[in-house]
């Protein structure tokens, strides 16, 4: 599975809303592109292009941005995406900490804020704080309402509740009932849109890089893990849109009980819950962590974190196993989708995103049965561990600005 940013598409006997949207992609992951370049690649007459691009420069939602290299006459003028013709919000429903981000129509973070987590207080007190803290980022930054596009939000768990809601057990089974896009559009009047936080993150990396490969996994961590599957540039989401589910894979047939009903999951054994609670279970790791029990689990994650990257050879021998675990996960994917790209994201990863990377990357150089065919690259994000949050708002992007390629 490889491909890249260039693919040709086709465009011929689309609806002209389709046509537009699919122009506007095309000039989005180009970087800079003209006209003549526009008509080659899309298979559209130059009279059809001109008429769309005079449309989407109307709107503001492009602008002409410098000149390409001469090949005799007039230099030819580039079109790129006007990076404050739109905005959108994305924000991530985490247990530990929100973040919340503004993004530009290009996909670019024009800033960023943070809350508190949601914590086990109920939803309605949750995003009552979500909401006070947008309209504390959009005042801050001087953005009129009239210009966002609307909310992503990204958060974890199983889609398919009778609402639509959050479906994790493990954290948010107050969630389950609870109609989130709903209730979070009442307090901010903004349209919202929820996402998995793995289809978020992938769809992040995606939509920042422009040359980015159209066909990768975006495996991200944060109390638990998922895999956000891009297949030409969309999400592949399965029967009942809850593909990539690999934290519950199992990697121990024997080990401890998940939350999901089996046993040894991969989020039993490589999660930031799953490290803590091996490290809490151990009084002399804990009495050298400085904890106890009533510790937050992401603080008791951090300083983990610091043990095994100092001296103490417990810590790091935990995170190693921990890692490895993981690394068997991303091969059974990259076999299974013939992978090129693999890229690792999520706030679980921050400080231990070394240890991860190395094990994936040795495992797979080892072990991958298409390693001799073709070269598969295993990286951390470019957008850094908070991808979902950007992520989320491009998925108001996506549906904003490009609906034929709706997620």
């Amino acid at each position: 599975m490889s491909g890249t940013a260039e693919t040709t598409p086709t465009l011929r006997g689309r609806s002209s809303a389709e046509t537009r949207s699919a122009v506007l992609d095309l000039i989005r992951t180009s970087g800079g592109i003209s006209r003549v370049d526009l008509a080659r690649r899309s298979a559209l007459t130059e009279a059809t292009i001109s008429k769309i691009v005079r449309e989407l420069l109307t709107a503001g939602i492009v602008v002409e941005s410098g000149y390409a290299q001469s090949t005799g006459g007039k230099r030819p003028v580039l079109l790129r995406l006007n990076g404050g013709g739109a905005h959108a919000l994305g924000l991530t429903l985490d247990f530990h900490r929100c973040v919340i981000v503004l993004s530009g129509a290009d996909g670019t973070e024009l800033a960023r804020s943070e809350a508190q987590g949601t914590g086990f207080d109920e939803p309605g007190v949750a995003l009552d704080r979500l909401a006070a803290a947008v309209d504390g980022l959009l005042e801050r930054e001087g953005v009129d309402r009239a210009s966002v596009a609307g909310i992503g939000v990204a958060a974890a768990g199983r889609r398919g509740s009778p609402l639509a809601g959050v479906v994790d057990t493990s954290f948010f089974d107050v969630w389950e009932p609870y109609p989130l896009e709903a209730e979070l559009e009442l307090r901010t009047g903004l349209p919202v849109l929820r996402e998995n936080d793995a289809d978020a993150a992938a769809l992040g990396e995606y939509w920042t890089s422009p040359q980015a490969s159209r066909d990768f996994v975006a495996v991200y961590m944060s109390h638990g893990i998922g895999a956000g599957i891009v297949i030409n540039g969309a999400i592949y989401r399965g029967a009942s849109g809850n593909a990539g589910e690999i934290g519950h894979t199992t990697v121990d047939p024997d080990g401890l009980p998940c939350w999901c009903g089996s046993r040894g999951c991969l989020e039993t054994v490589s999660s930031p819950r799953a490290i803590v609670r091996t490290a809490l279970a151990d009084d002399a790791l804990r009495g050298r962590l400085g904890v106890d029990e009533g510790t937050p689990p992401d603080r008791v994650y951090g300083r983990f974190l610091e043990l095994a990257a100092g001296e103490d050879q417990q810590a790091a021998a935990i995170l190693d196993r921990a890692a490895e675990s993981f690394a068997a996960a991303v091969v059974a994917l990259v076999n299974t989708l013939d992978l090129d790209l693999v890229v690792l994201s999520g706030p679980g990863f921050a400080g231990a995103g070394e240890a991860f990377l190395t094990a994936a990357r040795a495992r797979v150089e080892r072990t991958a049965f298409m390693r001799e065919l073709h070269p598969i690259v295993v990286r951390q994000s470019v957008a850094g561990p908070d991808t979902a949050a950007l992520g989320a708002a491009s998925v108001v992007l996506h549906r904003h600005l490009t609906p034929h390629r709706s997620v």
